[in-house]
């Protein structure tokens, strides 16, 4: 029995107010220029804020319980009540959407998103930071989100961008970094010329502004596009419709609501875009980024003529069959004229390895390959059934190359083996016809130099060498050449015994921790096939001598590792994802830390991880090369020993599988330092003995000072009186803040909040103390008495990012010392809220931590 452990229940439910006094002020003037929508009842007494900020109330209890409420937008902002949805009120205050009954768990339909009305809610905090320049046309998003697009080109090449923070969201060409500019858009950093590829120096997190990546969703209300000239509003879709003269302006914004087919424009166009003012312009002056249909359509009427129109390339017969044999009307449609099409279908192949042949409106066939339809394959509806034909052109896996020099230098490695594995299985037909030739389809030629050619062009680099031999000359001219102890995924390796007579080349997929490797090659048995593993020293009998290996780019990475987490450590929940299971983990030794990434791939699949170790006095950053993982294979990715000075020390991690980004890792561990309690009510002044020595406090008080000082008692220790004695011990100038009492769970501070407020404080190197039933700890004994309460220590935390939570990070692991017998334990989040179910109401949780 521990019931000498603990405090009574009935002091465990006294709780001290936390927080400063709120002014109440007046609501803002409602402006009755906004439609309004609603109305929709108060599910509670609901606080009006200033902005998207849980702390910025400026209108206490301004909704009383059942009050029908109106809005005028709704926008994403700090998750409350486990939704990231904010709601604009008449009034003109913020309120979350969750205390809010609409029907819906999502944004309403119908109702704007606030950003694309010019209403920011975010936090005003933070200063500006620029001007940066944009590399590309960007469009703004109203969420860390590619499809959550706001206004189209809200900014074009060029122009300078001011910045406010940056953030984590969806991966855009491999990065997961956005940045959330002054206007109040988001923008993905990729597109951005900042100076570096990861984080700008000195540039604030927006969540700790109050800034949430928030959620994905397009707004209400059309998308706005530029106007490319002055443009008339004409009332149908015709130019000689009546029209309202010159309504939208060269350079400004137009919102479309959606297009429609209508009488042949400008530029052979027939696309026409509805306003938000029900007028109609001209598709071919709005820049919308495509020459077709984007938005949704405004009805089902087709193009004049029916059928859709497209741009022919060059002069084109008309054939009477889908062949080139067939009889056919010479020079029937001239080049640069629009085709009307009313279907497409498979025939004999005819022009660059395509197969495709595209239906006219006059009954005839023309071939695909020289018809501009922006797709290599079917984007129509089938004509007939007709199968592809055998040995099909330009293998429809094989994707076309991106611009040279588009690829990042961090990711050129990933693209080419990712390029490599999903290709493998691809047969030759024909006389070596194969689909990596420059320009598509390429025969009569032995291919594994055009295959290992094509996977290197597929991360950006502009080369199409046919003969193996040429890849030395190229590599030895730029510095590019690396030995066989050297060798990284992304690699070509060269068989033979010389440039002039090279034989065969192999795409480097992976490098396994004891030097062997495994190759992807083109022509391989007449197909692409996965080769070895083996020794690029002695490759026999798999290959004959290797003379040469080539890298793609002069980078440097780190080997993963065999082995599994073999010391104490604090880890992330294991999370699961493409067929990759990868968790992050702070080991300790010692004195010494360490910063480990697990992975368990249980297919065939490209694996890159990136870790960091951070903490006071020292950190470490390893890359782990992107490397082909084959089925069932555990690998880790782990930084240097460090040994920290004081604190403890945080890590983040990221694993890419298969080309796409996981979502990141964080874990934090403090050096833990603490002695069992030295009496049976002694489990507060034993808590505050090991948080104070933990901390790195120069004199460490005895328990038996700490409790008078605490005042404990027979029955135990208050939590006020544990929070103002752990305040006297907090180590000063370290940045450490002082101590408060909390219970998170209720409305006023949900439970997320005190998640966060533990995980901060242990990143700064401050555990928390944690009051619970000692009979619900997972090594707790069952039974005993209800009234019977006990400290533990919090002093590490594993989290993942999600959009749970207010900063983002969903923490779902916990490192916790108990004073009772000097033990440490791992809980999960479930296995912490039951235990500290101190309160008597479900999900409540009281905690002494840092007053962040």
């Amino acid at each position: 029995m521990r019931l000498r452990r603990m405090l009574l229940s009935a002091l465990a439910l006294v709780l001290v107010p936390i927080g400063t006094t709120v002014v109440l002020s007046q609501p803002a003037q409602a402006d009755p220029t906004f439609p309004m929508y609603g109305p929709y009842p108060a599910k509670t007494a609901i606080d009006g804020r200033g902005s998207m900020n849980p702390d910025d109330r400026d209108a206490i209890d301004l909704y009383t319980p059942g009050e029908q409420i109106y809005l005028r937008c709704q926008d994403s902002g700090p998750s409350m009540g486990g939704s990231g949805i904010w709601d604009y009120t008449r009034e003109g205050h913020w309120i979350p959407d969750a205390y809010v009954t609409t029907g819906y768990s999502g944004f309403v339909p119908g109702v704007p998103r606030c950003l694309a009305l010019g209403i920011d809610g975010h936090s005003s905090t933070g200063t500006i930071h620029g001007p940066y320049s944009a590399k590309v046309d960007i469009d703004g998003r109203g969420s860390a989100d590619p499809a959550d697009r706001v206004r189209i080109d809200a900014y074009l090449a060029g122009s300078l961008l001011y910045l406010k923070c940056q953030d984590y969201g969806l991966a855009v060409n491999g990065s997961t970094l956005w940045n959330y500019t002054y206007d109040g858009y988001w923008v993905p950093d990729v597109y951005i010329t900042t100076g570096t590829d990861g984080r700008i120096p000195g540039m604030p997190t927006c969540t700790s502004l109050g800034i949430s990546p928030g959620v994905s969703g397009n707004p209400g209300g059309g998308r706005q596009f530029l106007a490319r000239t002055t443009l008339n509003g004409y009332h149908a879709k015709s130019l000689s419709a009546s029209k309202v003269v010159d309504r939208y302006a060269e350079g400004t914004y137009i919102t479309v609501m959606c297009q429609a087919y209508g009488e042949l424009n400008y530029g052979g166009s027939a696309i026409w875009d509805k306003t938000s003012d029900g007028l109609w312009v001209a598709d071919f002056y709005v820049r919308t980024g495509s020459t077709d249909i984007t938005l949704n359509r405004c009805d089902n009427d087709g193009p004049s003529g029916s059928g859709n129109r497209y741009l022919a390339k060059t002069t084109l017969n008309g054939y009477q069959g889908k062949s080139l044999s067939s009889t056919k009307v010479e020079d029937k449609y001239p080049g640069g004229s629009y085709i009307t099409l009313v279907c497409q279908a498979y025939g004999e192949f005819n022009y660059g390895g395509s197969a495709i042949w595209d239906k006219t409106s006059d009954g005839l066939w023309v071939p695909d390959y020289y018809v501009y339809t922006a797709s290599v394959d079917i984007v129509l509806n089938r004509c007939d059934n007709d199968p592809k034909p055998t040995g099909g052109p330009g293998n429809p896996s094989v994707p076309g190359d991106p611009t040279p020099g588009s690829v990042s230098d961090w990711q050129i490695r990933d693209k080419i083996v990712n390029a490599a594995l999903s290709q493998v299985g691809v047969h030759e037909w024909g006389d070596n016809c194969n689909p990596y030739g420059q320009n598509g389809v390429q025969c009569g030629w032995a291919w594994c130099s055009m295959f290992a050619s094509w996977t290197w062009r597929q991360a950006g680099i502009n080369v199409f060498f046919p003969y193996s031999g040429t890849f030395y000359t190229w590599g030895q001219s730029r510095g590019l050449l690396r030995s066989k102890s050297n060798i990284r995924p992304g690699d070509v390796v060269l068989f033979g015994s010389s440039s002039g007579a090279s034989n065969h080349i192999g795409v480097v997929a992976g490098v396994d921790p004891d030097g062997r490797i495994t190759t992807i090659e083109g022509n391989w048995g007449d197909e692409v096939r996965v080769v070895g593993p083996y020794d690029p020293v002695n490759p026999g009998p798999t290959h004959e001598n290797i003379y040469a290996v080539v890298a793609p780019v002069n980078d440097s990475s780190t080997v993963w590792q065999n082995g599994a987490v073999t010391f104490d450590s604090t880890c992330t929940a294991d999370q699961s994802s493409g067929g990759v299971d990868y968790q992050l983990c702070q080991e300790t030794n010692g004195t010494q830390m360490r910063s480990v990434v697990a992975v368990w791939s249980r297919k065939d699949q490209v694996v890159r991880a990136s870790v960091h170790l951070g903490g006071a006095g020292d950190w470490d950053s390893v890359v782990c090369q992107s490397t082909m993982l084959r089925a069932n294979t555990w690998r880790k990715c782990a930084t240097a020993w460090k040994t920290i000075k004081y604190g403890g020390a945080d890590a983040d991690a990221t694993v890419t599988s298969g080309g796409s980004q996981r979502p990141e890792l964080h874990a934090g561990m403090l050096k833990l330092r603490g002695w069992a309690q030295e009496k049976g009510n002694y489990c507060g002044p034993g808590t505050l003995q090991a948080a104070s020595a933990t901390m790195g406090a120069s004199t460490v008080p005895s328990q038996n000072e700490l409790a008078s000082q605490s005042h404990t008692g027979a029955t135990g220790t208050l939590p006020s009186d544990m929070a103002s004695t752990l305040s006297g011990h907090t180590p000063i100038g370290m940045g450490y803040d002082f101590y408060g009492w909390y219970s998170f769970g209720d409305r006023n501070l949900p439970l997320e909040y005190g998640i966060d407020r533990v995980r901060r404080g242990i990143n700064q190197g401050q555990p928390s103390i944690l009051l619970v039933k000692p009979q619900l700890l997972p090594w707790g004994s069952p039974g005993g008495s209800g009234l019977v309460r006990h400290y533990v220590m919090i002093y590490g935390y594993g989290s993942v990012d999600s959009s749970a939570g207010a900063t983002g990070e969903y923490t779902s692991t916990f490192k916790v010392w108990d004073p009772w017998d000097a033990t440490t334990h791992n809980m999960t989040l479930d296995q912490l809220i039951t235990a500290a179910n101190a309160a008597e109401v479900p999900g409540d949780i009281s905690v002494i931590s840092p007053k962040i």
